[in-house]
């Protein structure tokens, strides 16, 4: 009888081992399957070579419809795929949400960047951060990807395009844009334009937005960077688009002697950051370190500094400019002394109502100026003295009057054209009675009459008044007819009134 572990359908000898691996493939198999070639070594494609003891090993032959690239390849091809695909797109959401998160990064660092920019202007004394509002906002744009607009063309103001930023409003706009507005500005002037003034007027173009005027010459042809240093500025990743990257240098405004220190950048410079050592208006207090734009500043103590009226001092606290007016009341002499009243110290030099009176160094005559301050001077009849025709002159006594010349007169009378054909006389010269060719008003009719009477014909205006009604009818109109003056009189809505209001276009009042 074979030992247990020699048992099988082959007819060679076995090893214990192949038994057992029968043994774990029959096991192996599903419930209701059936090994091919037998159990053990058959299980596995071995099979032995009768007598000899020899294990020799040879492939398991296949059905004829089964092959490597049938159902189960199939199959690991499509979970190969649908696993690519879950790949790639968890590789695509952690590069985006990456991105996302790498551009609030940034927006958070540009805005730490621009913070600590800025504190240093306001971190010393009186700091004024309501002054850098408008450049901090033209800095947020120019960083922010699309947030500046060209207000001619209405589009975004790309890192790439040619700009042109006012000096007024420092609005940016596209160079092309700009160019193309100050030449059609031309044609929006106020009076007429000829063929013989182009070229010739230098006619203004304003700033779309702030309209503040630049002349023909200043149109921009070049762009440039904000600072005016360098032209066509290269694109920079690590700049302000548009800017050089070169420190700003542009006078302060209003003037104080510094440059700003900022980078060259789109916007108003802002205040002067200098530390400068400086006293307050009234120059009580000691000198202090304090920033240059704001550099003057009050102690809050008592001003004191005498006011104009000489006998009060100023009880304001410590300010900037002249002292108010005196506010209180004293009494005061007219400039002439007669005179004493109660008046306010801010206006302390007053005249009264009364003619000097005081007798003049020729003896002869008495001071007839009102109520004035200093001497009276000379007697006005003194010296020379010219006829009433002022042709001639007469070295006579204060005390006779200047005889007349007995020459023409030739002064110009009212009418403007002609002159007085009277003899050298004292008093206002006589209308001009010379006969004209005068045109009437309204410049249909010509009559011969005296130079100093007008002229109005009997024609009647036939031009339709605003109303567009009734004519003018006024005679000799010179055209800027007046408003009709009749009553509109046509029944109301109600039908039982009339319109009371004057002669208008349009619908009745209600």
């Amino acid at each position: 009888m074979e030992a247990p572990w020699r048992q099988g359908r082959g007819r060679g000898r076995g090893r214990p081992g192949d038994g057992l691996a029968g043994r774990a493939g029959a096991a192996a198999r599903p419930p209701g399957a059936r090994a091919r070639g037998g159990t053990g070594a058959a299980a596995l494609g071995t099979s032995g070579e009768g007598a000899s003891g020899e294990c020799r090993v040879r492939p398991t032959p296949l059905p004829p419809h089964s092959s490597p690239a049938g159902g189960c390849g199939k199959k690991f091809d499509e979970i190969k795929k649908a696993n690519q695909a879950a790949a790639k797109k968890l590789v695509e959401d952690q590069f985006s949400s990456s991105s996302e998160d790498d551009d609030e990064d940034a927006e958070i660092k540009q805005g730490k960047i621009l913070a600590k920019t800025f504190t240093i202007y306001t971190s010393q004394t009186d700091g004024d951060a309501s002054e850098l509002e408008r450049t901090r906002q033209y800095m947020n744009e120019a960083f922010q990807s699309g947030a500046m607009t060209c207000l001619i063309c209405i589009a975004s103001v790309k890192r790439n395009q040619a700009v042109w930023s006012c000096c007024g409003c420092f609005c940016i706009f596209h160079l092309v844009c700009i160019q193309k507005w100050a030449k059609d500005s031309l044609f929006l002037v106020s009076s007429p334009l000829t063929d013989d003034d182009f070229g010739k007027k230098d006619y203004p173009w304003p700033c779309p937005k702030c309209r503040f005027e630049y002349k023909r010459s200043e149109t921009p042809s070049r762009y440039y960077c904000y600072c005016g240093k360098v032209e066509n500025p290269t694109l920079d990743p690590w700049l302000v688009p548009h800017s050089c990257g070169q420190i700003c240098e542009r006078e302060f405004k209003p003037s104080c002697g510094h440059k700003c220190l900022l980078l060259c950048h789109p916007g108003p410079c802002p205040p002067c950051p200098k530390m400068v050592t400086t006293t307050c208006h009234c120059k009580k207090a000691k000198p202090v370190p304090r920033r240059c734009s704001a550099k003057e500043w009050s102690c809050r103590l008592p001003c004191g500094r005498m006011l104009l009226c000489g006998q009060h001092a100023c009880e304001n606290s410590c300010h900037a400019g002249d002292c108010q007016p005196c506010p209180r009341v004293s009494k005061q002499r007219c400039i002439c002394g007669r005179q004493i009243a109660e008046r306010l110290c801010a206006s302390p030099q007053w005249q009264c109502d009364q003619v000097c009176g005081k007798p003049l160094p020729c003896g002869n005559h008495t001071c007839e100026q009102v109520c004035h301050a200093g001497p009276c001077g000379d007697c006005p009849r003194s010296g020379k003295r010219s006829c009433p025709c002022e042709k001639s002159k007469f070295t006579l006594p204060c005390t006779e009057d200047v005889p007349t010349c007995g020459d023409s007169c030739d002064k110009l009378l009212e009418c403007g054209i002609h002159k007085c054909s009277q003899r050298c006389h004292r008093g206002p010269c006589e209308i001009c009675r010379q006969e004209v060719e005068k045109q009437c008003r309204c410049g249909k009719h010509t009559k011969r009459m005296p130079c100093h009477k007008p002229y109005l014909c009997e024609t009647k205006c036939t031009k339709i008044r605003d109303c567009q009604k009734h004519q003018c009818r006024r005679k000799c109109c010179p055209g800027n007819c007046p408003p009709c003056d009749q009553v509109c009189g046509r029944t109301l809505g109600c039908r039982n009134h009339k319109c009371p209001s004057g002669c208008h276009r349009g619908k009745k009042d209600p």
